[in-house]
């Protein structure tokens, strides 16, 4: 039964092709007269208003769909009968849409066109479009199944050709009608300017000869979709990877479905082929997967492209036997660069370092960004030489590299670790671990060197006792069992022996009672992150001791604080709020933080050092002379002392240039107001000598050995 019913006096000729078109085309179309009065529509309008066509025939638009008075739509048909404008109406400013439902009840989400139209006889209508966006993904599917589901042809083709020839040339989506060998009979203008050739020239031409494609990805001829649709009496749908080559030289990416024309008795006397440019959308598709799997600042792969890859080479090695190793590298010196002069200067600086290891490796090696100033390569196909010999030079590359930034010259490093992907690795990220666990290795052994992991009985018992002091250091945080002591810091220029400042330590007391030693557990706390626990630890247990006492009866004690801690904003306001209730004991204490901590977070141990500065502590610079630029950093932080790096200490009595190192050090100290303590003083002759060098104190064996904390509060020390 014909579903096309339109006013009488509106028709004159008859056309089945194009009511074929406009009764099953998956969207709505409405066509109105000059006085809004409803023409025709297409099915898919009744379908999902609820009303049949008869009932609505020449009545006015908004008599039937009251819903839209005054809103968008209903403006857009007056602009477009009054003044021959078009209009768009998006579901996001349609405020009084359509009343549409879909077969599952639910409210349609429309996207409509209203566009006027002239006769040549003057008269004007208006057309309106209405597409289902709530269905999209959908639409090319039904729109082919609704085409052809019309069992009759109509009687009255001239006229119905005129209207729908209108609806064609309006829809967005380019259309080819054939015969059933195959030949051209229509096509619409989007048609003709994706094709590059006219309907009148395309009209009795193969479709082979106007519609070619080609695949995308390998850039070979397609398969005609008319002839397979033809050849398999079915619906022939892509919706990707097609390319259509146009006669004026221009490629669109295209998605495309051809469905057979059936007469009513199902006889094959057809085809119809629909497609959409979907340039822009595919390029952006490829940009969105591009940026999805590499860094935005250096292009390199990123971290969720190098596991997937990772994952890949693992079961190359299990199945293949193939050799691979992984390199996991991370810059050394990179946050001097991001805090003396910026983000900027750092990002342009990863850039620079990317390129270079871009540059040593092979063609199919895959370098990547993990996040940071860390990096990964992956070399596929590789033996052990060859892989060392690639990371000494990346290593050597980036030590002869110099980064210029507004006139200051940065030397940098890289520290790379590296281990064996041998495919009896349980997943692919027990892999990046032992390379970031050889990383931190190159960077414990002394930075900007090469380490490679193997994974013998050895290693793996070292990093399983490793990981059990987590559990240990835990536990001794929480039952108490670290305890600590104090180690006098001797003046060499006060007249009397009464000691009035010392440093405070750390012991861990063991499951037997033996007493173990700081180094023993420090690096595996720093490694864990748990430095931040271990500090407030200590601050808290000196605070209990000393905080029913007076300034008077008490020394200054010097508490050493990591890098992680200085960056702990939670721990430095419970410092303060402890400085806030006991205020009579700030000049007592002194905290100690690392030169290298301080450069490595210049900035955040400026505020710490500030912070407690307003407060009236005093802050020492521990083991000053191991970085790289020492001295210029002085003169940003608020710091009362300066502690002379004990390596340097140790062999004056016997080292000329230890002994000028110390020497200029303590002149510069001395220069800026500051005090000075000389470390590692383990005899009298080094004592001797920091005292005609004119240092201001000194802490050692030599001087004292360290004593539990709360005996010396009780029992002066004998010095």
């Amino acid at each position: 039964m014909k579903e096309i019913k339109v006013h009488v006096g509106y028709l004159e000729d008859e056309s089945w092709i194009f009511e074929s078109v406009f009764n099953a085309c998956e969207f709505g179309f409405i066509v109105l007269d000059h006085n809004q009065n409803i023409v025709t529509w297409n099915p898919w309008v009744s379908r999902h208003c609820g009303f049949v066509l008869e009932s609505a025939l020449a009545k006015s638009f908004t008599e039937v769909f009251p819903e839209i008075l005054n809103g968008s739509l209903d403006r857009a048909i007056r602009v477009a009968l009054s003044h021959g404008m078009s209009s768009f109406i998006s579901s996001n400013l349609n405020k009084k849409p359509l009343p549409l439902r879909s077969i599952f009840g639910s409210a349609i989400q429309q996207s409509i066109k209203v566009k006027p139209l002239k006769r040549a006889n003057g008269k004007t209508f208006c057309l309106i479009q209405i597409d289902d966006i709530s269905s999209i993904a959908n639409r090319d599917k039904q729109l082919l199944e609704q085409v052809f589901e019309t069992k009759c042809i109509s009687q009255k083709l001239a006229e119905e050709k005129e209207r729908v020839q209108v609806t064609l040339d309006s829809i967005a989506d380019a259309v080819i009608v054939t015969d059933e060998k195959g030949m051209i009979v229509s096509m619409n203008p989007v048609a003709e300017l994706l094709t590059g050739i006219s309907e009148e020239d395309a009209i009795n031409r193969s479709c082979l000869d106007v519609f070619k494609l080609i695949d995308e990805r390998i850039q070979t001829p397609v398969k005609c979709p008319v002839c397979e649709c033809l050849r398999q009496n079915a619906i022939i749908t892509n919706d990707s990877d097609h390319i259509l080559l146009s006669a004026d030289g221009q490629r669109y990416a295209v998605t495309d479905s051809t469905a057979p024309i059936r007469n009513s008795d199902g006889q094959l006397f057809g085809s119809v082929l629909v497609f959409r440019d979907v340039t822009e959308s595919r390029a952006l598709s490829a940009e969105l997967n591009w940026q999805a799997l590499h860094d935005p600042l250096t292009g390199l792969a990123n971290r969720r492209e190098f596991e997937s890859r990772l994952g890949q080479s693992l079961e190359k090695a299990r199945t293949l036997k193939q050799r691979h190793y992984l390199f996991y590298m991370d810059l050394d010196q990179f946050k001097v660069v991001n805090d003396t002069c910026g983000h900027d200067a750092g990002d342009e600086l990863l850039k620079h370092i990317g390129a270079i290891f871009q540059q040593k490796l092979r063609k199919i090696d895959l370098l990547a960004r993990l996040g940071g100033d860390e990096f990964g390569v992956l070399l596929e196909g590789c033996e052990k030489q060859a892989a060392l010999k690639i990371a000494h030079a990346m290593q050597k590359a980036i030590e002869n590299y110099r980064f210029i930034w507004h006139s200051q010259t940065f030397k940098i490093g890289v520290s790379i670790g590296i281990t064996e992907i041998t495919g009896k690795e349980a997943k692919a990220s027990e892999i990046l671990s032992a390379a970031d666990s050889a990383c931190y290795e190159a960077k414990d052994s002394g930075r900007n060197r090469v380490h490679f992991h193997e994974s013998d009985e050895t290693g793996a018992s070292a990093h399983q006792q490793e990981m059990q002091w987590i559990s240990r250091i835990q536990n001794a945080l929480d039952k108490g069992q670290f305890e600590l002591y104090g180690q006098c810091i001797k003046s060499l220029k006060a007249v009397t022996n009464i000691a009035g400042h010392y440093e405070v330590l750390i012991r861990m007391r063991g499951s037997n009672g033996e007493l173990i030693p700081p180094g023993a557990f420090l690096p595996a706390a720093e490694r864990f992150h748990l430095m931040s626990s271990i500090d407030r630890w200590v601050f808290d247990n000196v605070f209990n001791l000393i905080e029913h006492k007076t300034a008077e009866e008490l020394p200054v004690f010097s508490i050493n604080f990591s890098g992680m801690s200085i960056s702990n904003d939670s721990l430095i306001e419970h410092i303060v709020a402890k400085l806030d209730t006991y205020p009579h004991l700030s000049a007592n204490l002194c905290f100690e933080v690392t030169e290298t901590a301080a450069i490595a977070n210049l900035d955040k141990a400026t505020r710490f050092f500030n912070v407690l500065k307003e407060k009236n502590c005093k802050i020492a610079l521990d083991d000053f002379g191991s970085g790289l630029s020492s001295f210029a950093y002085l003169r940003r932080l608020p710091i009362d002392y300066l502690k002379i790096d004990g390596y340097f200490v140790k062999g004056i009595a016997d080292n000329a240039i230890d002994r000028t190192f110390v020497e200029t050090i303590n002149q510069i100290g001395h220069a800026m107001g500051l005090k000075t303590i000389a470390e590692f003083a383990e005899n009298d002759a080094i004592i001797l000598i920091l005292e005609e060098l004119g240092v201001d104190y000194a802490q050692g064996y030599g001087v004292h050995v360290p004593y539990p904390l709360d005996n010396i509060l009780g029992i002066p020390p004998a010095v």
